[in-house]
C-alpha cells in the first residue's frame, strides 16, 4: 500500500512538473518571438521594403566603410584603430548607457506583459475586449521606445519631456488593461475611469498638437499622418470600449454613469485632466 501511494505521488509530481515546464516554455517562446519580430517588422520590412527602398544596400557600402566614429572601447585590446566594417558597434559613453537602459526596460516590460497574457489565456480567464485594447496600444509603446532611443542617440531633446508625459501615462493605462485582462479581477468603475481619463487627455492634447494640422488639414507628410493615425485610433478605441463598459455597469446597478463614482474621484479626474493639459503645453 505504501509503495502504491508513493508511486501515485511521484506520478502526480512529475505530471505537475511537466505541465509547469510546458507553461513556462510557451510563455518564453511567445514573449521572445514578440520582442524579436517587432523590430524586424519595423526596420526590416516597413523601413527597408516600403518607406525607403531606394536607399543603398549595406553590401555596397561596407567596402568603403571606416566606422571612423567608433571609439573601439568595447573591443578592448583586440582592436585600435578601427580595422573593418561592423554590423553593430557602440561607443562607451553615458548616453549609450541611457539607450541601453531604455531598451532593456522596454524589452523586459514587453516580455512580462506577453507572459502574463499567455498565462491568463491558458487558465481560461481572459477578457477579450481588454486584450484587444492592450494590443491596440502596442504601436504607442513601440513608438515611445524608438523615439527615446533616437532622442538619446542623436542628442535631440526638444520633445523629450513632452513625450515622456504621454509615454508614462500610456504605461499606466496599459498596466490597468493588463490587470483587467484577467476575469479574476473585478471590472471596477474607478479602474475604467482612469483608463478613460488618460486616453481622453491623449486625444485632447495630441489632437491640438499634431493630429488636426497633419491629418485633418492635410499639412503633414505621409509618415506623419500614418504615425498620428496610429496613435489616435487606439485612444479613441479605449474611450469607446471603456464608455460601453461603464454603461453596462450603470445599467446593471440601475444608476447613471456619474453615480458610479464618488465625488472625490470625479474631482480628482478633472484635476488630472487640467494638470495634464497644462504640463503637456509647457513642456
Amino acid at each position: 500500500m505504501q509503495g502504491y501511494m508513493e508511486r501515485k505521488l511521484v506520478g502526480v509530481h512529475e505530471a505537475g512538473s511537466a505541465a509547469n515546464l510546458k507553461e513556462k516554455s510557451l510563455r518564453f517562446i511567445v514573449g521572445l518571438t514578440f520582442i524579436v519580430v517587432m523590430p524586424y517588422l519595423h526596420i526590416g520590412i516597413f523601413y527597408s521594403k516600403i518607406w525607403t527602398p531606394d536607399k543603398p544596400n549595406v553590401k555596397d557600402l561596407r567596402r568603403n566603410c571606416s566606422c571612423s566614429c567608433f571609439d573601439t572601447v568595447f573591443r578592448g585590446r583586440y582592436e585600435y584603430p578601427v580595422s573593418e566594417y561592423k554590423h553593430v558597434y557602440f561607443n562607451a559613453t553615458s548616453t549609450t548607457l541611457k539607450i541601453w537602459f531604455v531598451t532593456a526596460m522596454s524589452m523586459l516590460l514587453a516580455y512580462e506583459a506577453v507572459k502574463s497574457v499567455v498565462h491568463i489565456y491558458r487558465i481560461g480567464k481572459l477578457r477579450k475586449n481588454m486584450l484587444y485594447l492592450l494590443i491596440s496600444s502596442i504601436y504607442a509603446h513601440y513608438y515611445s521606445w524608438w523615439s527615446y532611443f533616437n532622442y538619446h542617440n542623436e542628442e535631440f531633446y526638444d520633445y523629450y519631456y513632452h513625450h515622456m508625459i504621454f509615454a508614462v501615462t500610456e504605461v499606466i493605462s496599459s498596466c490597468l488593461l493588463l490587470h483587467l485582462c484577467n476575469r479574476q479581477h473585478d471590472m471596477l468603475p474607478w479602474k475604467l475611469l482612469w483608463i478613460f481619463n488618460i486616453n481622453l487627455c491623449h486625444i485632447l492634447v495630441s489632437g491640438i498638437d499634431q493630429f488636426v494640422e497633419h491629418v485633418i488639414f492635410m499639412k503633414g507628410f505621409a509618415f506623419q499622418n500614418a504615425r498620428d493615425v496610429g496613435l489616435m485610433v487606439p485612444d479613441i478605441l479605449h474611450i469607446f470600449v471603456v464608455f460601453n463598459e461603464l454603461k453596462f455597469i450603470s445599467l446593471k446597478e440601475n444608476v447613471s454613469i456619474p453615480r458610479l463614482f464618488f465625488r472625490e474621484e470625479i474631482m480628482l479626474s478633472l484635476l488630472y485632466i487640467i494638470l495634464f493639459i497644462i504640463f503637456a503645453s509647457i513642456l
